[in-house]
């Protein structure tokens, strides 16, 4: 509840004494005291009950006053049974220090006002024990929606929904998804067939398209004050929700994590790996995919897996490893053989909530148990692959390995640049130096196949003028563009070049 709330209560009748622009904060509970110095007992957000015993002076009115500040309390509500009245020094420390406060008069009981102030909390101790017993999220859900009188749901960043009271059609859903990491201040009103209300989760997750986001049938604009309360104690609920599964993935993560290092460097056997596997819940016996995710920061990257992974809906396990972060799919083949469209369609679901990153990924193949190292392999060339090819959102599955382009991505980057410069460094300078275009005169008769007719219309030259350039290039460079092998080599190196987005070497 917030402090205009009490204030607006005539059966309680307090009176303000300042602090009128201040009435929105919002009151998180209820501290009786009459210590002159009593923030050791305070968090923050409470409304501190006194009886101003401990005012012997008018300077101790700063002291206590300046105590609440300290402790980030919500206002404080002065009796006035002792001193018949609020004195004027109590009433300048809280201007002075920012305190909201009121007088509570004599007929209203510290009792009757701590009482109303928790009957206000009460939605949030019942979602909050739920949660303690082991509650699941719908079932905290539901007890929500009983209170604000209208479905909701929490939804994923990613594109799935995580819990909710009511069936959302797919539509509704991606219409709303949509809106999940635009990064528009929340709560704020969305419209997908019905009037929605997006509010936000409590979570530091990152990037955003890893977060959960709390969503309420109905208009923002004609929510009550309770309503605005209880959502907010939802979504603080709902995050703690969120740190528990979190906690459980980041356990399993650790015993896979510590298992495919073991796999990669040989300490391991498969079978081993497979047990352990198991024991991290992924089903035994059943084909595997690897899938390896690269987005910045490794615990961004496995933030974002883990949610791309619940939202599959395919048993998985997933760890960082490396630089990004790994997972292994388990299911029937049948299941399997789609994962590659179901990560392109997340992907590019995601991709304007990614701000300044570039997500990669690949995936391996079908695979058995024993064959995971390989798996694990196939599926890091394929990342490799995406984290060179264009666009901010890439998905490279197994059938896109069989290219040039995945023995070029797996190339040291230090062995790139050295091909890059051994083959295409003196026509660059030369470039420079004489404000000529050999290089992509290269190119193009590359891409033409070495038709002489077709690269000059596309260069709009004469063929003659087209002659005299390839004989240049072979004799700056000393490589002959008759030769099958020449032609290859600079192939290769104009896509290093063009992988690599420009020209640092001369």
């Amino acid at each position: 509840m917030l402090l205009g709330d009490l204030l607006s209560d005539p059966e309680l009748g307090l009176v303000l004494l300042v602090g009128e622009d201040q009435l929105d904060r919002p009151v998180r509970g209820v501290y009786i005291t009459d210590l002159i110095d009593p923030r050791r007992y305070l968090s923050g957000g409470e409304l501190v009950l006194s009886g101003l015993v401990w005012r012997n002076e008018p300077g101790d009115s700063d002291r206590f006053v300046a105590a609440l500040a300290d402790a980030g309390v919500a206002g404080l509500a002065a009796g006035t049974a002792r001193l018949g009245h609020a004195p004027d020094d109590l009433v300048e420390a809280c201007r002075r220090h920012g305190v909201p406060a009121f007088e509570v008069p004599l007929s209203v009981s510290f009792n009757t006002l701590a009482d109303r102030v928790q009957r206000r909390a009460a939605p949030r101790r019942e979602l909050v024990s739920a949660v303690a017993a082991g509650a699941d999220l719908d079932h905290v859900l539901c007890m929500a929606a009983e209170e604000l009188g209208a479905d909701c749901w929490v939804l994923s960043g990613v594109g799935w929904t995580v819990g909710g009271t009511a069936e959302l059609t797919d539509a509704e859903r991606d219409a709303l998804v949509g809106e999940l990491t635009t990064g528009e201040e929340l709560p704020r009103a969305v419209r997908a067939a019905h009037d929605y209300v997006l509010w936000p989760v409590e979570s530091e997750t990152q990037p955003a398209a890893a977060r959960w986001f709390l969503l309420v049938r109905g208009d923002l604009d004609a929510w009550s004050q309770e309503q605005e309360a209880i959502a907010t104690d939802l979504a603080t609920v709902v995050a703690l929700v969120r740190s528990r599964v979190d906690e459980a993935r980041r356990i399993a993560g650790r015993s896979v994590e510590a298992a495919l290092r073991r796999l990669l460097d040989g300490t391991s056997s498969p079978v081993d790996i497979a047990a352990r596997l198991e024991t991290a819940g992924l089903p035994a016996g059943e084909p595997l995919r690897a899938v390896s995710l690269h987005v910045g920061e490794p615990a961004a990257a496995t933030a974002l897996l883990r949610e791309i992974a619940a939202a599959t809906r395919l048993p998985a396990v997933t760890s960082p490893l490396g630089d990004g972060s790994a997972a292994l799919f388990a299911d029937d083949a049948e299941h399997l053989e789609g994962l590659d469209d179901q990560l392109r369609r997340i992907a590019a679901a995601i991709e304007p909530g990614l701000g300044p990153r570039k997500l990669a990924v690949g995936v391996s193949d079908i695979s058995r148990a024993t064959g995971l190292r390989g798996a694990l392999e196939e599926a890091g060339h394929a990342r490799r692959l995406a984290q060179r090819g264009e666009g901010r959102a890439r998905v490279v599955g197994a059938a896109d390995l069989a290219s040039h382009a995945v023995l070029l991505a797996s190339l040291p980057d230090e062995l790139r640049s050295s091909y890059r410069r051994r083959l295409l460094s003196r026509l660059i300078a030369y470039d420079r130096a004489h404000n000529s275009d050999l290089v992509r005169t290269l190119r193009v008769f590359l891409d033409c196949s070495g038709s002489w007719s077709r690269c000059a219309k596309l260069l709009h030259v004469h063929v003659n003028t087209l002659r005299y350039r390839i004989q240049r290039i072979e004799e700056i460079t000393g490589r002959n563009l008759t030769e099958f092998a020449d032609r290859v080599d600079f192939y290769l190196a104009l896509e290093l070049e063009g992988s690599a987005g420009d020209s640092r070497f001369s």
